[in-house]
């Protein structure tokens, strides 16, 4: 999801913004832990993750930069953001606190930083269960989805 030309900066943002993400789970016997879709970068339970450009080549920036598609990106709905839940065996979703300054689109925000609020772990995911009890460590609630109406209710929110 771009937020591109018609986006706009909010700098001093008042009113705090939660947004649908699509993260990659790294689940293994020591640890379960949620990782960027595009950069894979780790988000730490208990501290928010924040966002840098990771575009080379580019001038040192704050992120977001209008002018840049850095920041942590999270969509109005969950709708437009599908097709990363559609590659790879690996996703959950959910919906992030987006913190500090945010560049806000159409149909999705950047932000300076981010934690999450809620996880859904699709129950077609391999150890679903398990995954859901890893993620706990992120002191937020987390549901396994996967009846098709429920999954179904949830992704078109």
């Amino acid at each position: 999801m771009h937020v591109g030309a018609n986006a706009h900066l909010l700098t001093e943002a008042v009113e705090p913004v939660v947004g649908w993400k699509i993260w990659r789970v790294e689940h293994d016997a020591e640890r379960t832990r949620l990782r960027s879709v595009l950069y894979g970068s780790l988000w730490v339970p208990g501290r928010a993750a924040v966002a840098d450009c990771k575009k080379p080549l580019r001038f040192r920036h704050d992120a977001p930069d209008p002018l840049c598609d850095c920041g942590i990106h999270a969509g109005k709905s969950l709708a437009a953001w599908r097709h990363y839940l559609e590659v790879g065996s690996d996703r959950v979703f959910g919906r992030a606190l987006l913190l500090g300054a945010r560049v806000e689109g159409s149909a999705a925000w950047r932000a300076a930083g981010a934690y999450p609020v809620e996880v859904y772990v699709p129950a077609e995911l391999d150890d679903a269960e398990a995954i859901a009890h890893g993620l706990a460590v992120y002191g937020v609630p987390v549901e396994v989805v996967g009846a098709p109406a429920r999954a179904r209710e949830v992704v078109t929110a």
